[in-house]
């Protein structure tokens, strides 16, 4: 009934490239530290975070959704842009536009939602503004005040420079555009995200777009109903019930539900039982690639669905680097566990790769004595270097030569793919431009992680060209991995 019609708080979503500052901006505005929660700095999965703010006297809600910035994400992003009201496209002012820059353009245009431009780290040194929004006017982003209609504001996520403004400004465009909800009907809304939890069993993060959600309401998503167990809060508070607009996280579904699959509580319509999606969890052998020469099946497990997809996407675009296809012969979310080592063959070279998940310890013995390479990592980059280096190890003319291992102790300063590390030399001898390898213990397994190169050593705050065992020492070194202490780097030639 048209009466029953209030505002609703409106989904706003964070999108753009890698590093340009998106978990920053949502980490100020909430006032916590999300970016140190994700491994490497790097959003994996999409989150959606509520916060209240003072507004003409009113409290008023938003909910925002974080989407990640790594390309392997493309069908993560689309979701959040599909599911979302309005959209703010982060682009760093040092940077400019970049290739997610574009991507997530394409998506909000396609959702055909109303969007601000963000341009962040407005607090560098040595920024070209004007450069950066001419740049805009030529992928057709006309700006108010410079001859078109999109808002714009300038901000340091850091410092939380006109962040207030940008808020504002999210708020002024719900307005006008006249968010309506009816709380006193049954709650529908979208899945975005669901994964299977050790101890309590398979949950899905929700939004919900309509409606009123509560507690052992029933809930239909896919063509099958499920019981609302255990209804939480995005701060994972237990509550009785959620109105529009609220992400939630549900517990108490049999099967898993696809991440942008639409959900209906309690009694459905004709209508409403057809607009249900089918369900597209679960995943079937897919080769990846055209090299028919070259095939190396692959296990995937992973924490969330969206990680999964994510995974395959990755693996697509290393086949073609490469020249060689992977069989993904099983790709779905979970702890590795014996059930997953069935389906493969004891006489081929397994890759069996866990994103972000346990290996169960009664498998670690059996599976050394397999032809599996365990892939374990915490991003997308710390798996494909893995596969990468593995795949070229194997397919160069001659085996390398070990001439030297080093521990780390110390981690002095990260910024980007340069890092300065303390490290005491174990054995051999280290040069300048020499490569290594990273290795770290996961899971009592020594797993390689990741590759590099040196830039710069010193030894007693001295440059030097080289240096030999037993020493301590501090190296520059080249690498997208991010390090840990106790990790071993082993040089080759």
């Amino acid at each position: 009934m048209s009466e029953n019609l209030i505002d609703r708080p409106p989904i706003v979503v964070i999108m753009g490239h890698i590093d340009h500052g998106k978990t920053t901006l949502l980490d100020y505005i909430r006032n916590s530290k999300i970016a140190s929660k994700e491994s490497g700095n790097i959003t994996q999965h999409i989150g959606a975070y509520e916060i209240t703010l003072e507004h003409e006297n009113q409290q008023k809600r938003i909910t925002f959704l974080d989407t990640p910035g790594h390309e392997a994400f493309v069908s993560i992003r689309s979701r959040g842009a599909n599911l979302a009201d309005i959209a703010i496209l982060v682009i760093a002012a040092d940077e400019g536009i970049m290739p997610q820059t574009k991507e997530a353009l394409f998506h909000i245009k396609a959702a055909k939602i109303p969007y601000i431009i963000a341009i962040n780290k407005i607090d560098k040194q040595g920024i070209n503004l004007e450069k950066l929004k001419n740049d805009l006017a030529k992928e057709e982003i006309y700006l108010e005040g410079r001859g078109g209609n999109i808002p714009y504001v300038e901000i340091s996520a850091k410092t939380g420079q006109n962040v207030n403004q940008l808020l504002e400004l999210i708020l002024l465009i719900a307005e006008m555009n006249e968010l309506k909800g009816n709380p006193d009907q049954n709650a529908e809304g979208i899945v975005i995200e669901s994964k299977i939890d050790s101890k309590r069993g398979i949950c899905a993060t929700l939004i919900i777009t309509n409606g009123t959600i509560h507690i052992n309401d029933t809930i239909h998503i896919e063509n099958y109903e499920n019981k609302i167990k255990i209804l939480e809060d995005f701060q994972s508070n237990a509550i009785q019930k959620a109105t529009f607009s609220s992400p939630v996280l549900v517990v108490g579904f049999e099967k898993l539900p696809s991440p942008g699959a639409k959900f209906i509580c309690n009694e459905l319509t004709t209508k409403q039982k057809q607009s249900l999606t089918q369900n597209t969890t679960q995943y079937k052998t897919k080769l990846v690639g055209d090299n028919q020469d070259i095939i190396i099946p692959v296990v995937i497990k992973a924490d969330y669905v969206g990680s999964c997809e994510a995974l395959e996407i990755a693996l697509e675009s290393l086949s073609k680097e490469l020249n060689v296809s992977f069989n993904i012969i099983q790709n779905n979310v979970g702890e590795i566990c014996e059930n997953d080592l069935k389906s493969i063959n004891d006489k081929i070279t397994t890759y069996l790769i866990g994103f972000r998940v346990k290996i169960a310890q009664s498998l670690i013995n059996y599976i050394r004595n397999k032809p599996i390479k365990i892939i374990l990592g915490e991003t997308i980059y710390q798996i494909l270097d893995q596969i990468k280096n593995d795949i070229l190890l194997k397919n160069a003319p001659t085996q390398p030569t070990k001439t030297a291992s080093l521990k780390v102790l110390a981690i002095f300063n990260d910024i980007k793919d340069d890092h300065l590390i303390g490290g005491e030399l174990i054995e051999g001898e280290i040069y300048l431009k020499d490569t290594f390898k990273i290795f770290r213990v996961i899971n009592d397994i020594l797993q390689e992680i990741g590759s590099g190169q040196i830039k710069n050593i010193q030894c007693q705050k001295q440059n030097v060209p080289h240096i030999g065992a037993p020493n301590q020492c501090g190296i520059l070194v080249s690498s997208n991995t991010t390090f840990q202490q106790g990790d071993i780097l082993e040089f080759y030639k």
